[in-house]
């Protein structure tokens, strides 16, 4: 399986937990992170739009980063990615099938979503809205962190 990492040049603030380029070697910090894997992914069109949320602030509209992924990486239904931390911190992550690349959910008459969703920790999605945050909720202690995203399709 191929294996996507991500490289994030911060412009947040400097308590920003997300990894910054090494000021000594010029290279990232990739010993530190989340590996990500996105599974049950139906097919090769589009995009995924994945969402980092570190707080309730923005959820699950505004994430506090976000990033877009081409799918053609994709094998048997599944994604990889590293997203490089610097400090232990608590997060959420969104994940949207954006199938048509029109940057949100679409929906048949305005109810049933049209494309594939996850979400951290894998909730229950009740219904049209986004489980609530503090069920999507991970804390990162440090280290790599293992974190399977399942889509889902209605």
């Amino acid at each position: 399986m191929k294996y996507v990492i991500l490289f994030f040049l911060c412009i947040f603030l400097e308590n920003s937990p997300f990894a910054r380029i090494d000021q000594q070697n010029g290279k990232p910090n990739i010993t530190n992170g989340i590996d990500l894997t996105i599974n049950n992914i139906r097919n090769k069109t589009g995009v995924l739009q994945i969402g980092v949320f570190d707080s309730e602030a923005g959820y699950p509209d505004k994430p506090v980063f976000s990033f877009t992924v081409a799918k053609d990486t994709i094998l048997s239904g599944k994604l990889r990615l590293f997203i490089p931390l610097k400090n232990p911190c608590h997060m959420g992550i969104t994940v949207l099938d954006d199938e048509n690349r029109n940057k949100k959910m679409d929906f048949i008459f305005g109810i049933k979503p049209k494309e594939g969703f996850g979400f951290s920790n894998n909730p229950v999605v009740p219904g049209r809205k986004a489980p609530p945050f503090s069920e999507t909720r991970m804390e990162y202690q440090g280290g790599r962190m293992k974190v399977n995203i399942n889509m889902k399709y209605v």
